[in-house]
This record gives structure tokens, sequence and C-alpha cells, in this order.
């Protein structure tokens, strides 16, 4: 894409050279001379005519720094262009000057395009392009009579308030590493994550960065250092993230992070809700008959795993999956608000069916929520 920049004012050039953006520099042309469009030379007796609207300038630029004032390519292209507001015909021609570079050089002739090609990279604001027109006819006279009183003032020649272009370039790819917290000695590389929010690191090798996510593949909104994940949907969860650095160059993406979140039971008959701060989402399910049952939908189980409070009042529950082998969970015991407790271990074997969980005796049982997912895990690093 191709941008054009046009002049501005001297105090707008002091403040967006500061920010990394295209500016102009000096002040409005002064009005052409009335009849007088090129400069007439002098006789022996007679001063000449002298043509005071120099030609105005533009420039467009094949890249345009972004907002932080960068762009991501080692090359630039500048093509630079003069216009008159008088009938001026010309010849025009443009002087240029660069700063920043290895090798930077003041005003001197240059012809349109003006491409610099293999620049290293450098801070936003650290490259100065300028340009300005020249009336080239009227540069190479003097309307003052040499002999006479010389009393017609030889104006500039030369556009007063030329282009100039600041920017920064970065050319590099940054890296990204992301890191989750939380430990599970049962499955490391997929852990079971219980609190109400899951916070995962985002670091990038370069400074300034922004970052794009994914969750199970879907676009998600992601900050860091720290990104926290709020209320997690539950089953499995695979996370990538890429960092975005200041001139938009994108890192690949990271390896996935894993993590599964439990599934929060509903009341069934013969169950009643519960409240505490500690139960996964603040709830669980109690009943206190023998045979309650809570059945849950059909699902595939590598893994199964019972979240409930224990203590030394409990009761047993048994659970199945689909016709399978009952498993007996004792629930009795140290007094906790939450433990995991592995029915079926990951190298137990693939089923599917439907998870029943059953009160085995008329004391009292409290259950939580439910990890069920199949037995497919990362290899640990």
């Amino acid at each position: 894409m191709t941008t054009t920049w046009v002049r501005r004012s001297a105090a707008a050039l002091a403040t967006a050279l500061a920010t990394a953006t295209l500016v102009a520099t000096g002040t409005a042309p002064a009005g052409a001379t009335p009849g007088c469009t090129d400069e007439t030379p002098p006789n022996v007796l007679l001063d000449g005519c002298d043509d005071s609207s120099p030609p105005e300038t533009s420039v467009a630029a094949s890249v345009t720094p972004n907002a932080a004032g960068y762009v991501n390519v080692s090359t630039v292209t500048f093509t630079l262009s003069s216009s008159v507001t008088d009938a001026d015909t010309g010849p025009f021609g443009f002087e240029c000057r660069l700063t920043g570079t290895p090798d930077p050089y003041d005003w001197k002739p240059c012809t349109s395009p003006v491409t610099l090609t293999g620049l290293p990279d450098v801070a936003a604001g650290g490259y100065v392009f300028s340009a300005r027109a020249v009336d080239l006819g009227d540069a190479a006279r003097n309307p003052d009579q040499l002999l006479g009183p010389g009393v017609v003032v030889d104006t500039p020649d030369v556009d007063q308030t030329a282009v100039s272009i600041a920017w920064g370039q970065d050319t590099k790819v940054p890296f990204v590493f992301v890191t989750r917290s939380g430990y599970d000695a049962d499955t490391p590389t997929q852990p079971v994550m219980t609190s109400a929010t899951v916070p995962l690191r985002l670091n990038s090798s370069e400074p300034g960065t922004t970052y794009e996510c994914t969750d199970n593949g879907r676009p998600t909104t992601c900050t860091g250092p720290t990104w926290v994940v709020k209320d997690p949907k539950p089953g499995r969860h695979v996370v990538t993230a890429r960092a975005v650095d200041r001139a938009g160059n994108p890192s690949a993406w990271s390896k996935p992070v894993e993590f599964f979140v439990p599934r929060n039971l509903t009341r069934s008959k013969g169950w009643s809700k519960v409240r505490n701060e500690g139960y996964f989402r603040g709830d669980a399910l109690r009943a206190e008959k023998r045979g309650a049952r809570l059945v849950l939908p059909r699902t595939k189980v590598g893994e199964l795993r019972l979240l409930a409070p224990t203590g030394p009042a409990f009761g047993k529950v048994r659970v199945r999956v689909g016709r399978r082998d009952w498993h007996v969970v004792d629930l009795s015991g140290r007094r906790t608000a939450l433990t995991q407790l592995v029915v079926i271990d990951r190298y137990s074997g693939m089923r599917s069916g439907r998870i029943t969980i059953e009160s085995l005796s008329s004391k009292p049982v409290v259950v939580d929520a439910v990890v069920a997912r199949p037995n497919r895990f990362p290899p640990a690093d």
C-alpha cells in the first residue's frame, strides 16, 4: 500500500518526530509576484522579476509506519512529486536529506523514486528522510541588477516546507513462551484445574509485544505477561499463543498447553444442593439415603475421577460407566473440603456409556464434580 504525505506546520514537526510519524517542516510559501511566474534576468539598467512562489513537495512511501512508528521491512521507496500555485512551468527537481542510516547525507540533488534498502533495524524515529522541490530554472538566476541599486530580493527557489518522514524498523520475528501454573501428579501434561480461574504466563523475546491466543482452536482475547482464563468451560482445553511485536511481526504459534476442567454436578432426586467456598464452583450435592443416584450423559471415558469432600461421618458411593463393573469410593476419613479420587486410572482402557453415581449406605455422602475424559494425553516435556 502506498501512502502520500503532505506538509504540516513546524509545531507539528517537533511533535510528530518525537512520536516517529510523518511531519512537514517550514512555513507556507509566499504569494507570487503579480505577473511573474519565472525569474526574469535583469538588463544593464533594470532589475529583473522575482518569482516568490517556490514549488510544493509531496512524498509517497511504499510502506507506512504503524501506530508505534515501525515498519517491518528493510527496503523503503519514496516517490517524489512537485506542484505550483502559479503558471510556472519549471523545470523542477528535488533535493533530499537522510539521517539515522549508516550512510547519512545532508541536502543533495535527488531524483524520484528514491529507494533505501538493506537498512539495519532501529528504534522508532531512528530514520528520517526529507525531500524538497526545487525550481531549477529560477535557482540559476538572480533578478537583482548587479550594477544598479539592487532593490529586488531574490527569494528562495526551493520549497521551504520540506516533507520529512520518520520511522523505526524491526524485521526480526519474536519468540513466545507459554507456561501454566498448577500441578497434577497423575497427569502433569493435562492437569485438572479446580479453581474458578486458570492463570497462564505469556512471555516474548521482545519488549512491547502483544499476544494472540486460541483455546481449543478458537481465537480468544489474551494479555501478557499474565493471562487469567476466567470460569473456563468444563472439559479439555488446548491453549496456544503467539507474540506480535511493535512492528507487526508475528511469532510462530507456541507449543500447546493443556488443562482439564471438571464437570459440575446438577441436582437429582434424592440429592440436595449444599454450598461451601471450598467446593468446586462453590456447591456440591448431598444424599442421606442408600440408593440415591446421579446419572450423567453418555460419554467416552479413559480416566474417571470423583471430586468430593471427605470426613469421618461420611459413607461410601459406587460409580460405573455404562454396564461395566462398579467401583466403590469410600468418602470417610480425614476431613477435607475437596479431594480428587481416581476411580478409573488412565491405563485401564477406554469405555463409553452413562456415568452412574450411587449412595451405598444411610451415612451422608457429598459429591462435588466429575472428571471424565479419554486417556489421550500429550507427552511429557
